[in-house]
């Protein structure tokens, strides 16, 4: 499921060949599951057609400095998907970023940041998406059973700073929110690299959410089951299977199902019965609960449809 199809040189070596595929299929986007995929910056420019297949809507970025996430939210490749920016919602964690930024008010942003006017929209456009989506869920659902933190914490800038454990929790209610917000619409995880550590320890911690009894190892086997290629650098799996923010993220989620079961990641405020519409963007618009997503198949050859 590419956007050109691979060319074969039959007087091409084996390995020519090989190399040619995988330059080819370097930045093609991995489905993880129903809901996530994963790349890189790259898989935007070059597997568009994809990404729009797949109805991906949402981004996260993880390790790309936030000065870098809004240059690629202005590039053209990212408004081409659509033909509106208004329906796409783009966010990142980048803990050098600041900390105490309140984009409330285009006043309240630094002099620094307002310097950069491809910044200053990114941060403003999609802070006020994530403000609108997180005030409207709270409005309508007990989120306290839906979220690990608050539904307030999302309503500050779309650049998180978290870092060990609460990073953990963000990226998982993220997932959460956008999927309660369009249930069919999906989310593009991106790294500098496809085995970037911070990246796929993320990755991990939304499986062993939904199964606690799987063990980091076996998650991050099958992650990596899931490339096509070899990895260009070699992965440095004790930055994952040590990591202490991802052990304690799974050890407070086992905590909070002990006590009161699973966290629910559907609402059905916006169900086929009660007609009730997402007016925040077309972006989040109103899918029917009836309208359930076919099976997926994980990995790169996955149908999107």
């Amino acid at each position: 499921m590419t956007d050109t199809a691979t060319y074969i040189d039959q007087s091409s070596s084996f390995l020519d060949n090989y190399n040619a595929y995988c330059e080819q299929h370097r930045h093609a986007p991995v489905v993880l599951d129903r809901q996530v995929l994963f790349g890189t910056p790259e898989t935007i420019e070059t597997h568009a057609a994809e990404l729009r297949d797949a109805n991906v809507r949402f981004f996260i970025g993880v390790d790309i400095p936030t000065a870098q996430m809004a240059q690629l939210y202005g590039s053209d490749a990212m408004a081409g998907l659509y033909g509106s920016r208004d329906d796409i919602v783009v966010t990142n964690f980048d803990s050098q970023f600041r900390d105490d930024l309140q984009v409330s008010d285009l006043q309240q942003l630094s002099a620094q940041v307002c310097a950069d006017p491809a910044l200053v929209a990114y941060l403003w456009n999609n802070s006020h998406l994530m403000r609108l989506m997180a005030k409207q869920l709270a409005d309508s659902n007990d989120m306290s059973q839906c979220l690990h933190r608050y539904a307030n914490a999302y309503r500050g800038a779309n650049a998180y700073t978290l870092t060990h454990t609460e990073r953990f929790q963000a990226f998982n209610d993220l997932l959460t929110l956008f999927h309660m917000t369009n249930p069919q619409g999906r989310v593009l995880v991106l790294a500098e690299s496809q085995t970037a550590e911070s990246m796929l320890a993320l990755l991990i911690s939304t499986l062993l959410k939904r199964d606690t009894q799987v063990r980091v190892q076996q998650a991050y086997q099958f992650v990596m089951s899931l490339l096509d290629t070899a990895p260009a650098q070699p992965v440095r799996t004790e930055r994952i299977f040590l990591n202490a923010g991802l052990t304690g993220y799974v050890e407070a989620v086992k905590k909070f199902n002990a006590i009161h079961g699973r966290r629910r990641t559907t609402t059905t405020n916006y169900g086929a019965q009660s007609g009730h519409t997402n007016e925040t963007k077309r972006s989040m618009r109103y899918v029917p609960a009836a309208a359930q997503l076919a099976p997926v198949e994980t990995g790169k050859r996955a149908r999107a449809d």
